[in-house]
Formats: C-alpha cells, sequence, structure tokens
C-alpha cells in the first residue's frame, strides 16, 4: 500500500451539480475528469496536475458487490478531510469571500500546533484549514 498515492473521495447524496460547484466555484479546485453531472469528478488544485481529490454519487456504490449504503448517515464527522495551506489567513479570507461558511473564525489551536477553521461541503463533510502557527 502507498498512501502517499492516495485519494479522498467524497460520496454525494444529494445535489451532485451543487457539491461540484462548491469545489470548483468556492473551493477554486479544477475538475480533471468527468464534469458537473457525475458520477464522479476527479479535481486538482492546479492546472496539469493529477487529481488528488474526487465526490461520487453515493449511489453508485451499489455497483460494489455486497456493499449497501446507508439510509442516513448515523455517525456524523467519523472522517474530516484537512486541507495543508502555505498561507492560511490569505485562503481563509479567499473562501469567505467566495462564501464558504465557516464554523467560527480562523484560529490558532496551540495544543495541535496550528492555525485552523472548519467548514463543511453542501454533502455536510467537515473539512478543515491547517496551517503553522
Amino acid at each position: 500500500m502507498d498512501f502517499n498515492k492516495s485519494m479522498v473521495t467524497v460520496n454525494v447524496r444529494g445535489d451532485y451539480g451543487e457539491c461540484f460547484d462548491f469545489y470548483t466555484k468556492k473551493l477554486g479546485l479544477i475538475p480533471t475528469w468527468g464534469d458537473r453531472n457525475g458520477p464522479w469528478t476527479g479535481f486538482a488544485t492546479k492546472a496539469g496536475d493529477d487529481y488528488s481529490f474526487a465526490i461520487f454519487k453515493a449511489e453508485g456504490q451499489a455497483a460494489y458487490k455486497g456493499y449497501n449504503l446507508p439510509s442516513a448517515n448515523s455517525q456524523p464527522d467519523t472522517t474530516s478531510l484537512g486541507i495543508p495551506c502555505e498561507n492560511i489567513e490569505e485562503d481563509y479570507k479567499r473562501l469567505k469571500e467566495a462564501g464558504v461558511e465557516f464554523i467560527g473564525e480562523l484560529q490558532t489551536v496551540a495544543d495541535w500546533g496550528v492555525k485552523c477553521a472548519y467548514f463543511r461541503d453542501t454533502e455536510g463533510n467537515l473539512l478543515s484549514l491547517t496551517g503553522d502557527i
């Protein structure tokens, strides 16, 4: 296994186009494969890069024999996506201006040794910007 080449995929239960717009228009990710219609789109952070993040229509998981899509998220926030930032203040400001609603404000968490800001995508997934103190 090579976790250095791993990719995060968010399963979309709701409006796929709305989720696509969140990641492209608000977070500024670049689709490298797929589009707003789904069922799968891979994203990169800059043109020419390979995708390292994706969204996928949740019902598509049923193609894997033995998998049953849960009826609801019975255990929220069991995972979160941390997004490293070289300049967290700049990224935080840019995302706020793009309409991202943060959970609280950008803050320093001394116990973790980072600055961070939490927010959710259109599917309710927990994401965080993280940067050095």
